[in-house]
């Protein structure tokens, strides 16, 4: 399962070779699957929040960083702009990491020269057409940050350990900084790169490396100087962006009613989250608690390759292996086996881990294709690579919604559309319509704070929360625990319809339209709520 040395093709003119436009094609491939119908599935849960919070910083100026958030800063701000740019949409929010995602499968085509261009082709082939890459870069989450300055973390070291060059010093620098800017979870990916550095040099000791493949890190080419300012940048972005540009320091130190510490946030929250992380991950109720073999049903049921990858990966440790594919290969092992103890499990979570099988898999299509049949294992691999491409269509052009579909994970159902269409065609028509007065009793309220951002009336809270005399209301959305109350003090008529607003939750509610406001929307429609007529002398 030796990899192929790269021949020294010049980067400019690495395109206009035949091998350079069956990159162009891959990286293309990827970006149709990423932009094309962006918008076509609805706002989930979590992309709600990362919109709220990027109206925070429209608001406020900044982003507040939360570490009981778990979550960096730079996403948001790229958000912000994006946003910003092109207007308050699903498809301004998931551009950036449609365009991110694409990124990484570049990115893997960067590594050609150590692991061999056929198989970073084929890897990133395989990347490309992933469900769930695909799924989760078309997705305004934090995951495909997550993936790409890892990635450009890894490259950076192996090009250290391989010429020794400035560049790759920064890239190492950046990409760890990235990391640090992107996700709590970045602390898992840098132990089990220094665990995986380890045990190979225990393999190598060893013995297992023949000395044919025994690898001897280049000389550097950086001097202290650099360090310092591949250092210094990284802590400079790392202080501007949780410290929301300058603009947001640490508050003074509070305590809660039990004399314990609370967060203060900001820069302070580089560290802080690290104790909210553990205790969520490991001990609370959160409701995605999921046994440590649900990685393996999720690589079974859509990743392929990345499963043929990873039992592949049983066979680095054969003399003749790249030094450089058994180090990503170990890493990726323990980044799998960590992510499988820690008992919080989100799916969007995999894609962070699969890259390396991705490699190993496109190895060892191209160490059985000069072993065996070269033309029978490349009709193998392009079968299921087709195998892959067909299960990403269905489910990001077809089934994003379904509930019966674990990447569609507590995913917002198109039932969403019964409130999001009438209210979006009545305000095209009428821009004033987006002061229409409406109210929102709902006990969980994203994705709908973010979606119903532009409505400058719609009040969202629970029962406590409402005025007493709701007749001004043109619009309700009601959590059907709530309904019988509401409806008592309801007045005049309504179309009303009962949706679920996320899958897998059970929660159902019911929204209500203002027959006069609302009627050409229905027309011939029987309004299916009659409450008091409201009295002329009191209409709004």
């Amino acid at each position: 399962m030796s990899s192929l040395k790269s021949g020294a093709v010049a980067a400019p003119a690495l395109w206009l070779t035949r091998s350079g436009w069956i990159s162009l094609a891959i990286v293309l491939l990827a970006l149709a699957l990423r932009v094309v119908a962006l918008d076509i599935k609805p706002a989930h849960f979590d992309e709600g929040v990362n919109g709220w919070f990027v109206d925070q910083i429209t608001r406020d100026g900044y982003y507040h960083y939360d570490p009981t958030n778990f979550h960096g800063p730079l996403h948001f701000y790229v958000l912000f702009v994006a946003q910003t740019l092109f207007g308050r949409s699903e498809w301004a929010l998931r551009l950036p990491l449609a365009l991110v995602s694409t990124g990484c499968v570049v990115l893997m085509l960067a590594f050609r020269r150590y692991f061999g261009e056929r198989a970073c082709q084929i890897a990133a082939l395989a990347m490309a057409v992933s469900p769930g890459f695909v799924f989760y870069g078309r997705y305004a989450i934090h995951e495909s940050w997550l993936v790409f300055f890892l990635l450009l973390t890894i490259w950076g070291l192996i090009g250290l350990c391989h010429e020794g060059s400035r560049r790759f010093l920064w890239a190492t620098g950046l990409g760890l900084t990235g990391m640090v800017l992107t996700k709590e979870t970045y602390i898992i990916h840098w132990i089990a790169l220094a665990l995986g550095y380890l045990t190979l040099r225990w393999l190598e000791r060893l013995g297992w490396l023949s000395s044919a493949t025994r690898f001897r890190a280049a000389p550097q080419r950086w001097d202290k100087r650099d360090l310092a300012r591949v250092g210094g940048v990284g802590a400079l972005l790392i202080l501007f962006f949780y410290t929301g540009g300058f603009l947001d320091w640490p508050a003074p130190r509070t305590y809660g009613p039990e004399g314990l510490p609370n967060p203060q946030g900001s820069i302070c929250g580089l560290y802080e989250t690290f104790g909210a992380w553990l205790f969520t991950g490991v001990h609370a109720d959160t409701g995605h608690g999921k046994d440590w073999w649900y990685w393996l049903e999720l690589l079974s049921q859509y990743e392929w390759p990345a499963l043929l990858g990873l039992l592949a990966a049983l066979a680095i440790v054969r003399p003749g292996v790249g030094r450089h594919l058994r180090w990503v290969a170990i890493s990726g092992g323990g980044t799998l086996c960590a992510y499988s103890i820690i008992h919080y499990k989100t799916p969007w979570c995999l894609i962070a881990m699969i890259p390396p099988f991705y490699f190993v898999f496109g190895a060892a299509v191209v160490h059985l294709s000069k072993r065996f049949d070269r033309w029978a294992t490349g009709a193998l691999a392009g079968i299921l690579l087709l195998c892959s491409l067909g299960r990403s269509l269905a489910l990001n052009f077809r089934d994003f919604a379904s509930e019966l579909e674990p990447y569609a994970y507590v995913q917002t159902v198109l039932d969403i559309n019964k409130l999001l269409h009438p209210l979006r065609t009545i305000a095209a028509a009428d821009p004033r319509n987006y002061h229409l007065t409406g109210y929102l009793v709902l006990a969980d309220q994203h994705p709908l704070v973010w979606l119903l951002g532009d409505f400058t009336r719609a009040h969202f809270g629970l029962l406590t929360d409402l005025p007493e005399d709701l007749s001004d209301g043109k619009f309700l959305v009601v959590d059907e625990i709530f309904v019988e109350e509401i409806e008592r003090s309801l007045k005049g008529s309504f179309f009303r319809e009962q949706i679920t607003i996320r899958g897998n939750s059970g929660a159902t509610h019911m929204i209500y339209f203002e027959r006069e406001t609302f009627a050409a929307l229905f027309p011939g429609r029987v309004p299916e709520f009659e409450g008091p007529v409201i009295p002329e002398e009191d209409a709004p």
